[in-house]
């Protein structure tokens, strides 16, 4: 593939992706569940505010208390946490 073709699919793949914020995303899920991506995308979970002493991507402790994660489709996030923090689904 050179350059050019590699625009051209780019370019499509970027007009057939979804936008600003996921409408269907879950809810704050209790302390330590996983809240699991399904919209069908790739969505970035931002994380902010509240008391939380684990985020773990897929399983994986990431070692942050906030801050942006990308998960792909089917991923999950779980936040443990003892006041609840604030979560903004975006797709990416």
């Amino acid at each position: 593939m050179d350059v050019q073709q590699f625009k051209v699919t780019e370019a499509a793949v970027d007009a057939d992706s979804l936008t600003g914020a996921w409408s269907g995303a879950p809810a704050l899920a209790a302390s330590g569940v996983a809240m699991i991506n399904t919209s069908g995308e790739r969505v970035t979970v931002y994380v902010s505010a509240g008391t939380v002493t684990v985020i773990a991507v897929d399983g994986v402790t990431t070692g942050l208390t906030s801050g942006m994660f990308h998960l792909r489709r089917g991923s999950k996030i779980a936040i443990t946490y003892s006041v609840a923090p604030t979560l903004h689904w975006i797709y990416s």
